[in-house]
């Protein structure tokens, strides 16, 4: 059956404008292409979709008429435009998958078992792209003005960071894309950490994907903030009695049945038997810390990732922290650090927001004057975009302020931080004095035109360290 003809004669004949809407020249055999740019310039000078008779007026070529005399003459089939719509799309999709397919295999035997995953993850994308119909109607009587509470806050992620911005806001909406700006040592990652910790002690799963530090490094920074222990005596493994005892019991509370273990851990003082013994013996607790460490990090290894966490948790899934969008491979070659791809990736988590339904946090590098560095332009797909000040390790605190927020006023607000265990209160404070910049450190930004340290010199997420 040629399903273009059966969709083009069940259109001129219902003149039905949703289907019009769809229906893409991409889905139909190439060989009724002219008849598709006589129904759209009939359109666009009416507003209305033609007639057989209309067409017969204007398509005076005579491809056209052979093609519109064949139409005509379609028997009489029991469906409807929208079902006919609907095999065009399946037919279509078939077709592309077996092109796209094609091209997997050729190249199959050169790829390794993470490869072969990505490339069909990256397939699945092509495709949603390629078949993307017009969603999101609703008629007047399908929305609700008026959300129940606990529907609204089904609906809202509280980050934790900041108890004042949390209220103003009722929680970050899901399927929101946040950026948050930051020179390198501002404490980006830092606070991507203590975002995690949040939606874990708030019983939600979230997953942070790392592209620079090691899952080690990060889980052992999300431990100390969870246990409120000295990050760098938890790094440098000279953790005290008490540390050590806060650590143990932080990590038995991952997993149902434990506590045993950490009375064993009591007596022995050994924390390699401990963790050894809970891995090995118990299950894990509902909410996780999910960490993937990933140096080649692509879209459609994000969109494969974020989708097995929603199958595995569902709703209870809320955020995912991209750490961080700078680093994002560019599929197909591309420049990653060129301001056209940036746009693309920051406009391609916006899509995964929406898609998996939750909240994606991404920190984002900013030169001396607080401008975007590499383009400006990746902030136009952003829900909520935040500059980050970090203070002096004396005044114990973090200030941020959001340069873009939807639906809602600009905010500033300061939050307490403990540069020991790397933790962020969510209580708000005065934002402390801004001391005068020295002239080794004025020379320093001088020197260094993008923001970054001066090369040479060690990178560190510290803000105070050198």
């Amino acid at each position: 059956m040629d399903i273009s003809a059966v969709l083009l004669n069940k259109l001129l004949v219902e003149r039905n404008i949703e289907v019009w809407a769809k229906l893409k020249l991409s889905f139909l055999d190439p060989a009724y292409s002219s008849i598709y740019a006589l129904i759209t310039k009939h359109y666009d000078k009416y507003s209305l979709i033609p007639s057989f008779d209309d067409l017969d007026v204007v398509g005076r070529e005579g491809l056209a008429q052979k093609t519109l005399a064949t139409l005509r003459l379609i028997d009489e089939i029991d469906v409807t435009a929208e079902v006919a719509l609907d095999a065009l799309i399946d037919q279509y999709t078939q077709n592309q998958c077996i092109v796209l397919l094609d091209k997997f295999i050729d190249k199959l035997p050169l790829y390794d078992s993470t490869e072969v995953k990505e490339s069909l993850a990256s397939i699945v994308m092509q495709l949603d792209e390629k078949t993307l119909k017009t969603e999101g109607v609703f008629a007047m009587n399908e929305i609700m003005v008026f959300v129940r509470p606990e529907e609204l806050a089904k609906n809202r992620v509280h980050l934790g960071l900041n108890n004042t911005f949390d209220a103003i806001l009722g929680g970050v909406a899901r399927q929101e894309l946040i950026l948050i700006g930051g020179k390198r040592g501002s404490g980006k990652s830092i606070t991507c950490s203590n975002l995690m910790i949040n939606q874990y002690e708030m019983g939600n799963t979230s997953v942070y994907f790392t592209i620079e530090m090691i899952a080690h490094e990060t889980l052992q920074r999300n431990m100390s903030i969870l246990a409120n222990v000295n990050h760098m005596n938890l790094k440098n493994n000279k953790l005290t009695d008490d540390e050590m005892l806060k650590v143990v019991r932080a990590r038995a509370g991952m997993f149902i049945d434990a506590e045993p273990f950490v009375s064993e851990f009591i007596k022995t003082r050994d924390p390699y038997q401990f963790e050894e013994s809970i891995v090995r013996n118990c299950t894990m607790q509902g909410a996780q810390m999910i960490i993937v460490d990933d140096r080649a990090l692509s879209i459609s290894s994000l969109d494969l990732h974020l989708g097995k966490v929603k199958a595995k948790f569902g709703d209870e899934f809320t955020v995912a922290v991209v750490d961080y969008l700078n680093q994002i491979v560019v599929e197909g070659g591309s420049d990653q650090f060129d301001w056209k791809p940036q746009i693309v990736i920051s406009k391609k988590l916006k899509e995964l927001a929406r898609k998996h339904d939750i909240v994606i946090v991404s920190p984002y590098q900013i030169d001396d004057s607080g401008q975007t560095r590499f383009a400006k332009g990746i902030l136009d797909a952003a829900d909520i975009a935040v500059l980050m000040e970090a203070h002096a390790k004396e005044d114990n605190a973090i200030s941020m302020e959001t340069t873009k927020i939807r639906g809602a006023k600009e905010m500033k607000f300061t939050s307490p931080m403990d540069w020991d265990s790397l933790r962020i209160s969510p209580q708000s404070i005065e934002k402390p004095a801004a001391p005068e910049k020295s002239k080794d450190k004025m020379k320093r930004a001088h020197e260094s035109k993008d923001g970054a340290e001066p090369a040479g010199e060690a990178a560190s997420d510290l803000p105070w360290s050198s």
